[in-house]
């Protein structure tokens, strides 16, 4: 319900990110079974609103660490698998769909596919960790369209690209941290030829026909965003701008100004150390002779 309450947004996250606390002890934690929920702008103000609840699967490994000018510097691969079987991604031929909701896809995503590559430092018994991370992103959304004359909905894909950074940091509050997250996005709109369900969707009050001119169905966007990570909660702002791909006209809205959100979404996870500390062997006292 927090996260609801504080998720006045048409997205919960530009990526998917890695539960902080995996990210902060990389040893200790490196398996998490994760829930989320949240809400979006959508589910308060439009009856095609959506509110999420996510299932996923966090893994990390370790790829070494090492000791250099007093600090302690860590290399890791995490790799993310999550779904959202419990939202409905089903929209209204009648009503016209904000671009903000295809690009910002978080609460609608069906599968998000992802990996991350983390370069961690830490001093200071553990207190402060500057971190480096690049990763990639797949996301898949299926969305019906109820009352179409011309085709049954459509798909998007995208690819989200970047690097991630900032610095993390343990008081007595629990772990938080502040990034910045520069990244490439590319959109694609997957539907059928002879369907002009995204046509509809994003024009209402044009009735489809096999004369009616195709949207541009790729797109290009940069953007940054800015994260405030805490032990159970994460706080978002999001800056992105699109440009079309091909000569097709773009879809209304969705290259023509800033795309901006922001938000929170509250997470919750299982941990299990798959790293057994080794036992300290005894020495072995002399016997005097």
């Amino acid at each position: 319900m927090f996260a609801l309450i504080l998720g006045f947004s048409t997205r919960l996250m530009a990526q998917q990110a890695t539960p902080i606390r995996m990210l902060f002890e990389p040893r200790e934690n490196t398996f998490s079974l994760t829930g989320a929920g949240g809400g979006n702008l959508y589910s308060l103000f439009n009856a095609a609103g959506s509110a999420s609840g996510i299932l996923g699967l966090d893994a990390n490994f370790n790829l070494g660490d090492k000791i250099e000018e007093a600090k302690e510097k860590f290399q890791t691969i995490a790799a993310t698998f999550k779904v959202n079987l419990f939202n409905s991604t089903l929209v209204r031929a009648v009503d016209s769909m904000d671009a903000r909701r295809i690009v910002f896809q978080d609460n609608d995503f069906r599968i998000n596919i992802g990996v991350r590559y983390n370069f961690i430092q830490q001093k200071n018994k553990k207190i402060f960790k500057p971190v480096t991370s690049a990763f990639l992103d797949m996301v898949i959304v299926p969305y019906q369209v109820e009352g179409a004359t011309q085709g049954k909905g459509f798909t998007t894909l995208s690819f989200n690209a970047g690097g991630k950074f900032g610095f993390l940091a343990k008081w007595g509050i629990g772990v938080f941290g502040i990034t910045v997250n520069p990244q490439l996005d590319m959109l694609f709109v997957l539907e059928s030829e002879n369907s002009f369900s995204f046509e509809e969707i994003m024009q209402t009050g044009t009735l489809p026909n096999l004369n009616m001119p195709k949207m541009a169905k790729g797109y290009i966007g940069i953007g940054t965003k800015i994260e405030i990570p805490l032990t159970d909660f994460g706080l978002f702002f999001d800056f992105r701008k699109y440009f079309k791909v091909g000569a097709a006209d773009a879809a209304p809205g969705l290259v023509d100004r800033l795309q901006f959100t922001f938000g929170g979404m509250a997470l919750g996870s299982i941990f299990k150390n798959m790293k057994n500390a080794k036992p300290k062997k005894k020495k072995d006292k002399k016997k005097k002779k």
